[in-house]
């Protein structure tokens, strides 16, 4: 009785122990899927009073949505190229991407990014993403490196794409030459695919931060690649937080430490830009109040928490990288 008791023991423990790895597997997270992107919405357009764009018969649920924006780009969905977009009119079909921030109203009204037009019926419109991740091609070790023949990007909402040298890569409104390489996090792209849903064209918009930056679990924190000297510090209600003065001079920039604004941080004078008349890009008191500085140098309060460790002055990872227009990269 006792060893067919222990057999059984036995068997139930293993088959906890395999239990164990699935659940793991089950409840295991991509954190591109959870980042929040590009939202498509389509349908047919009218327009209203206010200026703003209504498109009925959308996706997603979405029986209507209200657009609106004042830089929205307008572009032919065959052809890629520019359309003005008073020219847009009632009845028009139109796929559109806004940004993942809707309002509560009834319909919802939300910060159009990218119209496509002139879509032919039965058209396998091209899609906008926003690279959140990438898996370069492995290269061997020589110098100068050799272009890259492939690259694996991750999108926001965890799609994956294998764009290789094959796609057409066209810059946005530029002349400039654009490689694979540039496909970098926080870029945003409009690739159009053939049947077997591989890229054939790709639409490279204007790169809109600084640079990109990951943080690891065992606190390391590279920007655009390169490992910083401080690593990151979590605190105990689970926030993460950056050394101020190892990102910005990492983006060239100077800090200062003064006695009554704390760490504050300033451009140098080759990367102010041409308008920046302000005498700091941002200050941070250990324990106290944080803030931004406009061009003008109007300031704004940015909050977040700041604290100083070692030497160390530490500021919320999304206040921090808001204000150094960096992209957190997964």
């Amino acid at each position: 009785m006792m060893k067919r008791f222990l057999r059984g023991l036995s068997l139930l423990l293993c088959m906890a122990l395999l239990t164990v790895p699935a659940l793991a597997a089950e409840t295991e997270k991509d954190p591109a899927a959870d980042r929040l992107g590009p939202v498509m919405v389509w349908g047919t357009l009218s327009h209203l009073e206010d200026g703003g764009l209504l498109v009925e018969n959308s996706s997603d649920g979405l029986s209507e949505v209200v657009l609106h924006g004042e830089d929205i780009i307008c572009l032919d969905a065959v052809t890629g190229e520019s359309v003005d977009i008073d020219s847009l009119k009632d009845g028009d079909l139109i796929y559109a991407w806004v940004g993942p921030a809707m309002t509560l109203s009834l319909p919802p009204q939300a910060t159009a990014l990218l119209i496509l037009t002139n879509i032919p019926a039965d058209y396998a419109v091209p899609q906008f993403y926003e690279i959140v991740s990438v898996t370069p091609q492995v290269m061997i070790a020589v110098y100068p490196a050799p272009a890259l023949t492939w690259t694996e990007v991750t999108a926001a909402g965890g799609k994956v794409l294998k764009i290789t040298d094959k796609a057409e890569l066209t810059p946005y409104r530029t002349k400039n030459i654009v490689r694979l390489e540039d496909l970098i996090p926080g870029t945003r792209i409009l690739v159009w695919s053939d049947s077997k849903g591989e890229a054939t064209k790709v639409l490279v918009f204007p790169y809109q931060y600084k640079g990109y930056v990951n943080c690891f679990e065992d606190g390391t924190v590279t920007l655009n690649g390169a490992a910083l000297a401080q690593k990151a510090k979590v605190t105990s209600e689970g926030e993460t937080l950056l050394p101020v003065r190892a990102m910005a001079e990492a983006l060239g920039m100077n800090v200062r430490w003064d006695a009554a604004k704390g760490a504050v941080v300033t451009y140098s004078e080759e990367l102010a830009p041409e308008n920046w008349a302000s005498e700091a890009l941002l200050s941070a008191v250990p324990g106290g109040a944080v803030y931004g500085y406009e061009a003008d140098g109007t300031s704004f309060e940015a909050g977040g928490t700041c604290v100083i460790e070692n030497g160390v002055t530490y500021l919320s990872e999304t206040v921090l990288l808001n204000l150094l227009d960096l992209y957190l990269a997964v």
